[in-house]
């Protein structure tokens, strides 16, 4: 059998690759095993390609769009068995479409591993117990005073090695299977040349976003244009978060891309989900995420008509709450 296993690029993405592989696919890891790093607004396509000649394709951590349920539709006669696995709230809506054609494992929990606990059934290991934590942390939840030292270290490890290039196959690779093997993430000498370039690109990052931002209300905005975009991609959703957390306020960060314009939205309020529902319908666009981390892919237009668009939408909402 070949089966593929299609993930999300980040840190609760890549725990939940793992776990999902362990438990279901350990006969075939890694050589009869096509692993795929994908990201929501290019998951269709990644999705296609990796359904040609398997019998089971599992996708993880991908929230759902209605351009991916209609992948999923299409490619339902050529596997066999297609497993979707995700905790999105913005995929809430759109799991009916799907159910026709996949085994769907789906809750609002607080990350895919967690979901996975529940829906494997079997106890955990210590390890495994171990790296669900790193994912809800990941994922938002905060730690409590008597988290242990030690997972934050994995959670620093992981969420950052994975940041600096979130598209990087070969090291997602390297890292399920540094898992497989229960080693120590935050001592492995690749893991750790990633994690101090990634804090160095992240330190440049907010240095230039608090320098270079608009106050809106109880949003702060900012926006960068290509080479900023290309320069810092991966670490784009660890400085929103950062953000948020400093000023206490909603941020909305803008980018530009080649063939189109990506927003990130962050929150600790925990309205991210419905400010880009709001923003995705001004300009046209596809969002999903969580109430407190979300994102909005649009087609390609100029940032300054971008900005003035967004910028009617949030006076919009503040003016209403």
């Amino acid at each position: 059998m070949k089966a593929s296993v299609v993930f999300h690029g980040d840190c609760d993405g890549v725990i939940a690759a793992y776990l999902y592989i362990k438990r279901f696919y350990r006969d075939l890891y890694p050589h009869g095993l096509n692993l795929v790093v994908t990201h929501p607004w290019r998951a269709h396509i990644d999705i296609t390609r990796s359904a040609s000649g398997v019998e089971e394709l599992v996708i993880v951590d991908i929230a759902l769009s209605e351009k991916l349920a209609d992948t999923l539709r299409s490619i339902s006669t050529k596997c066999k068995k297609i497993v979707y696995i995700d905790h999105h709230e913005s995929s809430s809506s759109l799991i009916p479409k799907i159910e026709p054609y996949a085994k769907v494992i789906y809750a609002q929990v607080s990350s895919t591993p967690r979901l996975l606990t529940q829906f494997m059934g079997t106890p955990l290991n210590p390890y495994e117990n171990v790296l669900v934590e790193v994912a809800d942390i990941c994922e938002g939840r905060t730690p409590t005073s008597s988290t242990d030292r030690s997972i934050l270290e994995i959670v620093d490890s992981v969420r950052m090695s994975v940041a600096v290039n979130p598209g990087d196959l070969d090291f997602m690779k390297y890292l399920i299977d540094l898992m497989v093997k229960a080693r120590n993430i935050p001592q492995d000498p690749l893991v750790r040349m990633r994690v101090r370039r990634a804090k160095f690109l992240l330190n440049s990052l907010l240095k230039v976003l608090s320098e270079d931002s608009l106050d809106v209300g109880r949003i702060k905005m900012s926006f960068l244009d290509l080479p900023m975009s290309r320069a810092f991609a991966g670490i784009i959703g660890v400085a929103a978060t950062e953000l948020s957390k400093a000023y206490r306020k909603g941020i909305v960060l803008i980018r530009e891309e080649q063939d189109k314009v990506v927003i990130t939205v962050r929150s600790a309020r925990r309205d991210a989900l419905e400010l880009s529902k709001q923003i995705a319908s001004s300009l046209k666009g596809v969002y999903g995420g969580h109430a407190e981390a979300s994102s909005i892919t649009i087609p390609k237009e100029p940032v300054g008509s971008v900005v003035s668009k967004i910028l009617s939408t949030v006076l919009g909402v503040e003016s209403t709450s």
